[in-house]
């Protein structure tokens, strides 16, 4: 059952491999894969799981343990290898030569695995998602298919949000697991990020729904279910929630105290700018999500702190928001009181607040 909105203050709170051998770290031999999804189910001494064999291959510290068909060791992504305490890598190819001088007849899957094979024949002998060119014998982007399931390749599953592994991300523009493209977070969110992303650091990251695992969304399932590669229209993305200093000023409804648990949320707008006013915010576009599911519209609930100010939280030509609002409990306030957060046909969010 849906839980109704309402403008009362808050009162409590099968992965394919290939299918030919491939050359991994440390000798020059093919190897049969071993089909895993995380490292954890590598059984050899130092093994890790390929993110795109699902097969598990011998991991390195450095270029040191690599042979020299593969001399480089880093992640998927590129990311530098860290051994056992850190992020692990694998033994990369460059070049056919290197590989073939390794292993006769084996080029470099410069464009997919990133490891020495023999040549493909078919996209069959490929991992999944990615196409054959028997030209070069080398597996390369995916081929569309007349648009009957979006452009990716017949039978390719979808990835959503949360589901890509590797330090791999779901681009929402292909819904293809891909690596984290660079940005700048010094810049306006979500800087060159596309919609559904935003910048983290120096790189673009998923948006967050932390209230996917939430309990006060249990009975909140359309925010749950958000896609950024299908929601229509787009709604505003939340690239941050959290606890705030409580705001020590006079709320409204806490009555003489200042405020119980003061928040923040971080937004950017999708398909249409944040109003100039408060005021102007359409009805149900910023909501708190209580701990039974109930559902507070934030600017007919009258949480939005006042002394903050919603004009001022407006930055980037109104494409981006600070939204800072006030709670107040009836009765005994809790230490902690943990709270849910979305934008209509946003991401849903959740934090404790202290």
């Amino acid at each position: 059952m849906m839980k109704t909105k309402t403008s009362i203050w808050v009162a409590a709170a099968v992965a394919a491999g290939f299918a030919f051998g491939f050359a991994g770290c440390g000798d020059n031999n093919t190897m049969m894969p071993t089909t895993c999804t995380t490292d954890s189910q590598c059984t050899g001494a130092g093994e890790v799981c390929h993110p795109l064999l699902k097969s598990c291959v011998a991991g390195c510290t450095s270029a040191n343990d690599c042979p020299d068909a593969a001399k480089k060791c880093a992640t998927i992504t590129g990311a530098s290898a860290g051994g056992d305490g850190g992020v692990r890598g694998f033994c990369q190819c460059s070049t056919d030569a290197l590989c073939d001088r390794g292993v006769a007849g084996q080029v470099c899957q410069d464009k997919s695995t990133l490891v020495c094979s023999a040549k493909c024949t078919a996209s069959s002998g490929c991992p999944t998602g990615f196409t054959c060119d028997t030209a070069t014998g080398k597996c390369g982007g995916a081929a569309t298919d007349g648009g009957t399931d979006g452009g990716m390749d017949a039978g390719v599953t979808a990835c959503t949000p949360g589901s890509c592994m590797g330090g791999q991300i779901c681009d929402p523009t292909t819904s293809r697991c891909a690596a984290a493209a660079a940005c700048a977070s010094a810049n306006a969110q979500p800087d060159t990020c596309v919609y559904g992303l935003f910048c983290s650091g120096a790189a673009c990251a998923e948006a967050p729904r932390t209230g996917v695992t939430c309990g006060n969304f249990d009975m909140v399932a359309t925010p749950k279910a958000w896609n950024p590669a299908t929601v229509t229209p787009k709604g505003p993305v939340t690239h941050s929630f959290a606890s705030i200093t409580k705001d020590a000023n006079m709320p409204l409804f806490c009555g003489a105290r200042g405020a119980d648990f003061s928040a923040e949320a971080n937004l950017y707008a999708g398909n249409t700018n944040f109003p100039t006013m408060l005021d102007m915010v359409p009805a149900n576009l910023l909501n708190y999500v209580r701990t039974d599911g109930q559902i507070i519209d934030v600017r007919v609930g009258m949480l939005a702190r006042p002394t903050a100010g919603y004009s001022s939280g407006l930055s980037n030509n109104n494409k981006n928001l600070r939204l800072r609002f006030n709670l107040c409990v009836m009765g005994t306030v809790p230490a902690t009181l943990v709270a849910g957060f979305y934008a209509e046909n946003g991401n849903p969010v959740c934090a404790t607040l202290q």
